[in-house]
């Protein structure tokens, strides 16, 4: 489950409330330690405090926002690491030394007993690192979240290329009628205008049927079933028209299908490759629906299974358009399919 503090640090309309916070977050841990710094003569202090705890602010705002605003783009997000942890210790070292001449400077000009008895001592240096690490922890923790949202923008893109990949994909394998059928038949149209010309009105009349569906219909990411239906008995009547053989075929239709929707040309794939082989001269198509699930079968007399390669087309196809929710079997003689609509 997403957590309700996800959006504010990867929305980019909470941006303004992300800095907010952090100024506030920072303005407490700077005047913390101003406070803790200056605890044995705030009373002689007395307002000026809160001056040297501007000054002290500003100095790790100014910090923090060029660690943001030019080291985490130029050199982090650009994996520059070596460079980018290199100037970051220098600003953590730059910061630190400050601290130490602000309070010197502070102490010698209202003529405050300093707290630090020699400022030249290479101990200080070891003495302050332990307040230094929440000014690390402030650097560290700004660029671990502008790494997450760096990344979570990659990773929203490469999704969104692979769903732009995916449907294009799925538009390439939607299994259109094959361009080498609809030749054969316009080829056969032409032959026939002088000998039947009733018969070539026919098989030109349905290839303006499949063709409408085509390019119409197959606009939709789904249809409904029944339409499908009707294109598979457009393209056998064509097969049929155009076919040298005999050609029988039979389509036994079962169960609710006018209100089941699928992805357009899902189911002519099947049929289609059977009839690639042309000693096939009967086709009988099943086509069930019960409780959302869909059987589609076809069965032919003659003796032989699907090419490979075309399985693997339709395979393709399944996998892309519902992954885990089909069964598909191939065998001498019969094709079957269950596919579960969910």
């Amino acid at each position: 489950m997403q957590s309700k503090f996800y959006p504010l640090i990867v929305d980019s309309k909470y941006r303004i409330w992300r800095h907010l916070l952090f100024i506030l977050t920072l303005a407490i841990i700077t005047f913390n330690q101003v406070f803790i710094s200056y605890q044995d003569c705030m009373p002689q202090l007395g307002n000026r405090l809160y001056i040297i705890c501007l000054v002290s602010f500003s100095t790790y705002l100014v910090s923090t926002y060029l660690n943001y605003f030019l080291l985490i783009p130029r050199l982090l997000l650009k994996e520059n690491y070596m460079t980018y942890i290199l100037y970051l210790l220098l600003i953590v070292f730059i910061l630190l030394y400050s601290g130490i001449i602000l309070e010197y400077t502070v102490r010698t000009y209202l003529g405050l007993p300093h707290r630090i008895q020699s400022y030249t001592n290479p101990l200080i240096f070891l003495d302050s690192l332990s307040n230094s690490m929440i000014t690390v922890i402030c650097f560290w923790s700004m660029s671990a979240l502008t790494l997450f949202r760096q990344w979570k923008h990659t990773n929203d893109h490469i999704i969104t290329l692979e769903y732009q990949f995916l449907e294009s994909e799925v538009n390439k394998l939607k299994g259109q009628v094959s361009p080498i059928f609809l030749s054969k038949a316009l080829k056969k149209a032409s032959s026939l205008t002088n000998q039947d010309a009733k018969k070539a009105a026919e098989i030109l009349m349905q290839i303006g049927k499949i063709l409408r569906y085509q390019l119409y219909d197959c606009d939709q990411e789904k249809v409904f079933l029944n339409s499908e239906i009707t294109f598979i008995k457009n393209f056998l009547i064509l097969n049929d028209l155009i076919s040298d053989q005999h050609f029988e075929y039979q389509i036994e239709v079962s169960g609710n299908t006018s209100n089941i929707l699928i992805p357009p040309l899902l189911l002519i794939v099947l049929p289609q490759h059977i009839l690639n082989n042309n000693t096939v001269t009967a086709l009988n198509i099943s086509i069930e629906t019960v409780n959302n699930k869909l059987e589609f079968n076809c069965y032919y007399s003659e003796d032989f299974t699907i090419s490979n390669e075309d399985k693997i087309e339709v395979v393709n196809k399944l996998n892309k358009l519902y992954p885990d929710l089909y069964n598909l079997t191939t065998q001498s003689g019969k094709v079957e399919l269950q596919l579960d609509l969910r």
